[in-house]
């Protein structure tokens, strides 16, 4: 038997609020809230903590749902979702600071909707509630698998896909865009090296300007990457 879930939607577009409850309800989920401003979600919180929140970012309001993401990493330690039609650089910088569970771009498909939802329904059910985890979820098929960190070489974009390379040479390919993995990622681990690569930096072996290697595969480092990963490796 499914575990009952209390869902919190802070969406200000009636019609997409509408949309992400139906999309819940078609996969059993009953106790679903709506509201439409960051105020009224803290209300809802305080009142009725919910198990996940799905959020927009722009709410037309003064405060946002980043805002909004900031207040519940710091204070309330609930799982969340951003549902944004917002992907800009800037945007996700600042998004990724406040430790969302999921980052999904409009207009989704429900499944990517779901599995996020899943993703951050069993980190919240498997773990202590800390800041840091040492591993990573992914979606398998039905499955759900737990990579540890320290298995995993590097990610590497494909578009909406991703490819995990692993310390035992296998690739997995999931159905999840690289961005969103980075916000999982402990900063403490990993790097974005490139638009297309995120390194464990236990596996590089040599730091060039323009380059890393990991093992023995010659990765590139991406221009506007170059910097942070040369004060992250302490390169001068």
């Amino acid at each position: 038997m499914q575990k009952s879930y209390n869902f919190l939607i802070v969406e200000d577009e009636l019609l997409i609020a509408e949309t992400i409850s139906d999309i819940l309800k078609s996969a059993g989920h009953t106790n679903i809230c709506m509201v439409d401003s960051v105020e009224d979600a803290i209300k809802e919180i305080e009142n009725n903590k919910p198990d996940l929140i799905l959020t927009d970012i722009a709410l037309g309001r003064e405060k946002t749902g980043l805002d909004l993401g900031a207040l519940i990493h710091s204070k309330y330690h609930i799982p969340f979702v951003y549902i944004t039609s917002h992907s800009s650089p800037e945007i996700l910088g600042k998004a990724k600071h406040t430790r969302p569970n999921a980052y999904i771009i409009k207009p989704f498909k429900n499944e990517d909707l779901l599995v996020a939802i899943e993703f951050a329904l069993f980190n919240s059910d498997t773990n202590d509630n800390t800041d840091e985890t040492d591993h990573l979820v992914v979606k398998e098929g039905r499955a759900i698998v737990k990579l540890p960190y320290p298995d995993i070489k590097w990610l590497e974009a494909d578009g909406n896909y991703t490819t995990i390379i692993m310390g035992n040479g296998r690739r997995r390919v999931v159905r999840t865009a690289i961005s969103e993995f980075e916000t999982q990622l402990s900063k403490k681990i990993f790097i974005r090296i490139h638009k297309s690569y995120i390194v464990n930096y236990a596996f590089v072996t040599e730091v060039k300007a323009s380059l890393l290697m990991v093992d023995e595969q010659e990765l590139p480092v991406g221009r506007t990457y170059q910097a942070n990963v040369a004060s992250y490796f302490n390169v001068k």
